[in-house]
């Protein structure tokens, strides 16, 4: 039996489950409040415009988490029973079956995408002639799936659509710059970061495998061949802060404090190698045009 107050219509699930994640992030808080100061950890003289801060961010984090697994909890079992009711059909075609609509997925549900490749998504959108096709955003999922591995993918795709869930916009240059203002933000999309550049330290054998990995979506797809120029200012927009933030010696000792000691460095030895990249084809670029 539905209950009056819930909606019937098609974005009544969602709705229900904001309601509900609401409601419990209530109860959970609630019930830690009421722990803290019944054994008077939680006092009047310790309760400061701070601590009330924290406690709004605690509660939007617990909220989006609750609400996130709801929603894919639903997702999986609506999944589940489709794939059912196609088996039933399957066994018996004599008796129609009225299979349920497959759940969105594809880019929609490609949160981990999503957030990095915000970091370059003005080098293909935004602009009547496109420095790359959207292609190349295919072939970095591609290469994103290799480098993380399917499990890890799957975790950080729930985190990054929780933490994206926090944005009212769709602004990827806007997102990003909140994320920089935000520490908690800031250590897991960082994280993801850091573990791709890190990856560079070879720097030689990682561009190439990078390159191979995206021309063998982009050419097939749209016969784009993603080249060394092209690699350049991707990589660029990928790493520009990480790069900027290590001329800075307090960011820099956050980077340490936040991803392990001596990250700092093995990044700053990448931008450098970066830079002899970037001088050596610059180089070969005069050269070509002197001999032509």
């Amino acid at each position: 039996m539905i209950e009056p107050e819930e909606k019937t219509y098609a974005s009544g699930g969602t709705i229900q489950v904001a309601q509900r994640s609401t409601a419990a992030t209530k109860t959970i808080i609630r019930s830690a409040l009421e722990l803290m100061m019944n054994n008077e950890l939680l006092t009047r003289d310790k309760k400061t415009p701070k601590l009330d801060e924290d406690i709004k961010e605690l509660v939007r984090e617990i909220e989006v988490v609750i609400r996130t697994n709801l929603l894919n909890y639903g997702n999986e079992v609506a999944e589940k029973i489709r794939n059912d009711m196609l088996i039933a059909a399957a066994a018996n075609p004599s008796q129609p079956v009225a299979i349920p609509k497959k759940q969105e997925s594809g880019n929609r549900s490609k949160f981990l995408l999503r957030l990095i490749a915000g970091r370059f998504s003005h080098l293909f959108s935004g602009s009547d002639n496109p420095i790359f096709p959207r292609e190349v955003v295919m072939g970095f999922d591609n290469y994103l799936d290799k480098l993380l591995g399917e499990v890890l993918y799957s975790e950080l795709n729930v985190e990054s659509q929780e933490l994206l869930s926090q944005f009212q916009t769709d602004d990827d240059g806007e997102i990003w710059k909140m994320i920089g203002k935000n520490d908690r933000h800031k250590r897991f999309a960082y994280n993801i970061l850091i573990r791709i550049l890190l990856k560079f330290e070879d720097f030689d054998w990682a561009k190439r495998n990078f390159i191979s990995i995206l021309n063998n979506v982009t050419e097939r797809r749209s016969g784009f061949l993603f080249e060394d120029k092209h690699f350049q200012l991707l990589f660029t927009a990928l790493f520009s802060d990480l790069f900027r933030a290590l001329w800075d010696d307090e960011e820099s000792i956050k980077l340490d404090f936040m991803f392990g000691d001596g990250t700092a460095d093995r990044l700053d030895g990448i931008r450098d190698t970066f830079k002899l990249y970037k001088e050596s084809i610059a180089e070969r670029a005069r050269a070509q045009v002197a001999v032509g």
